[in-house]
């Protein structure tokens, strides 16, 4: 196992805890959810986007899941720069999107959870060499994905852990908008100390 864990934890697998691409069946009038690669944010908790189309357009020759399932991107340069999602707030309940994608459905697991592993450096550090195929088009097996060691807590560790991500997310949030502004009242201030430097010099001129 690539690193320890606490005993009341256990190594398990996406495969044993969750539906590895699940297929929907529904009726082709039903309006669905479809998700391009652009439409998938590398940044934790930033909710996918779609287009809302017939299930009949999109059932065929695209990947697909369900609302909760945890969709990874498979290909590079995607892969390496953490795109992946929990699929929330789809139409009908179910959607379709690019084909460059790895889907679970998660069984008594918090999907959030899960997306939390997948976005984890060592997940996705370790998988990089185990890519295949040619450059620019390199993709990350199914079988690492679905087999790769998945650390399991028990159900009430994994929301605490959860919530313990999202309240350091925000807390990052937070500190990204004060430095933004720090920065920002850093550069007027450098420009009106630099007005009234070089004020003198500029009425000479004139």
């Amino acid at each position: 196992m690539p690193f320890s864990i606490p005993s009341n934890w256990d190594w398990s697998q996406l495969a044993e805890i969750g539906f590895i691409s699940p297929r929907n069946a529904a009726s082709d009038d039903l309006l669905a959810s479809f998700v391009p690669m652009p439409k998938i944010s590398a940044d934790y908790g930033a909710p996918n986007q779609h287009q809302i189309r017939s299930w009949g357009e999109i059932k065929s020759g695209y990947t697909h899941f369900a609302e909760g399932d945890v969709g990874l991107a498979k290909i590079t340069p995607c892969f390496e720069n953490s795109k992946s999602t929990v699929f929330r707030a789809l139409a009908g309940g179910i959607g379709a999107g690019t084909t460059e994608l790895h889907i679970v459905g998660p069984i008594f697991v918090n999907a959030d959870y899960v997306l939390i592993f997948l976005k984890c450096p060592h997940f996705i550090e370790s998988g990089i060499p185990k890519m295949t195929g040619t450059a620019g088009q390199k993709r990350v097996p199914t079988e690492y994905f679905s087999r790769s060691p998945f650390p399991l807590p028990p159900l009430a560790e994994q929301h605490r852990i959860v919530a313990k991500v999202d309240e350091l997310m925000t807390l990052c949030d937070q500190l990204e908008t004060q430095l933004n502004t720090t920065e920002t009242d850093s550069r007027r201030l450098l420009e009106a100390v630099l007005h009234e430097a070089l004020a003198p010099a500029l009425g000479k001129v004139a």
